[in-house]
């Protein structure tokens, strides 16, 4: 019997030492995965910072597990706190908050053979409040993970709090920010990359205009709340701890050429511009300009000029300035408001359901530009 028990404590150590010696960690770098979104590699650390940002990656394995770190440890408040979602298949597996300064999320583990998934992991809280950064990605499989391929179309989105999806698992419009209800993968702006099968990278800012950021005081215009000056940045944060700080990292516009880029920006303007005449024009010649600066970046894609989700003051300002550019490639483009049928999520901000409509338009226009 000692015999016995000895040989099959041997047989336990043995298996113990193979699994480990055929665990294997991989960096999240291009040779493994599909970087989405502006993200940028530091000391071997993928920072994940705008809506929807992140990796994606397939994978053979009967085990995962992604290690992710917060960017500036452990968050006070978990109001600020990046939100981490990992989709295996297009199923949601995790869906959590950073609450330590580094954790690993299990995204599978099957016993018997291995299967083969189709990972996305990503960041579905904006980048203003805070980023994270995938730290290693382990399988305890021989085979390798390889990034997924790249779809033929891709879209560019450009926007404020509506594309950062504040909010819109909150349907209290009482309620106001927070990261915990925030869901970017929610939006209309995902929701409409992934009908049309499309690569996207998203540019979006809570609060953010062209002329004025969100103000509750139309005699104060919110100027440091404006898109134009980091839209050639990598992106947007408050602080930074262990990276460098993206405000200043001029974004290399090679590595996600657009065939399409959405513009969804002049809310939070209106609550400056209060159908102020001077202001209206104001805001309509940045327009103007913005137009001019996306187009040096991007020579060939549509560009789509949207407004409308939380009311449409300035369209007619952003219809004088896409006519003004005279590009046969720019157009405006009116989204439905809000219906009260729909509810309305923190801060009367659009619900999910609100969001499907939007992308069910959206996609119908973009499909009949690029046919």
């Amino acid at each position: 019997m000692n015999k016995i028990k000895r040989l099959f404590s041997v047989f336990i150590i043995f298996s113990c030492t193979f699994i480990f010696l055929y665990a294997k960690d991989y960096a999240p770098n291009e040779k493994n995965v599909k970087f989405l979104g502006r993200t940028f590699l530091e000391d071997d650390i993928l920072w994940m910072g705008y809506s929807n940002s992140g990796a994606a990656f397939e994978v053979m394995a009967t085990e995962l597990n992604v290690t992710i770190m917060s960017e500036n440890g452990q968050y006070p408040s978990s109001n600020d706190a990046p939100r981490i979602l990992i989709l295996a298949d297009g199923e949601r597996v995790v869906d959590e908050m950073l609450s330590e300064p580094e954790q690993t999320f299990n995204v599978f583990a099957y016993k018997g053979l291995p299967r083969r998934k189709k990972i996305e992991v990503i960041k579905i809280s904006e980048a203003s409040s805070s980023w994270a950064g995938i730290v290693n990605i382990e399988t305890n499989e021989k085979g390798e993970i390889k990034p997924l391929p790249e779809n033929k179309l891709k879209i560019e989105f450009i926007g404020d709090s509506i594309t950062c999806g504040y909010g819109i698992d909150d349907e209290d419009r009482n309620h106001h920010f927070s990261t915990t209800t925030e869901d970017s993968s929610k939006t209309y702006a995902y929701k409409t990359a992934k009908a049309l099968n499309a690569d996207y990278s998203m540019v979006s800012v809570s609060g953010i205009g062209i002329i004025s950021g969100y103000t509750s005081n139309p005699n104060v215009k919110n100027d440091s709340g404006i898109l134009p000056p980091i839209y050639d940045k990598v992106g947007m944060n408050w602080h930074s701890v262990y990276m460098n700080n993206p405000k200043e990292m001029p974004w290399d516009f090679s590595k996600f050429v657009p065939d399409v880029v959405v513009i969804n920006l002049g809310t939070n303007d209106s609550s400056y511009c209060k159908n102020d005449p001077k202001k209206c024009l104001e805001f309509q010649n940045a327009y103007a300009d913005f137009i001019k600066q996306v187009r040096a970046k991007n020579p060939d894609a549509y560009i789509i000029c949207a407004l409308g989700m939380m009311g449409a003051d300035l369209f007619p300002q952003i219809n004088k300035a896409v006519e003004s550019v005279k590009d046969s490639k720019v157009l405006a483009f009116q989204l439905n408001q809000i219906s009260y049928a729909d509810g309305y999520a923190a801060d009367w901000h659009p619900t999910e359901k609100t969001n499907i409509k939007a992308a069910e338009k959206l996609t119908e226009k973009i499909k009949s530009l690029i046919k």
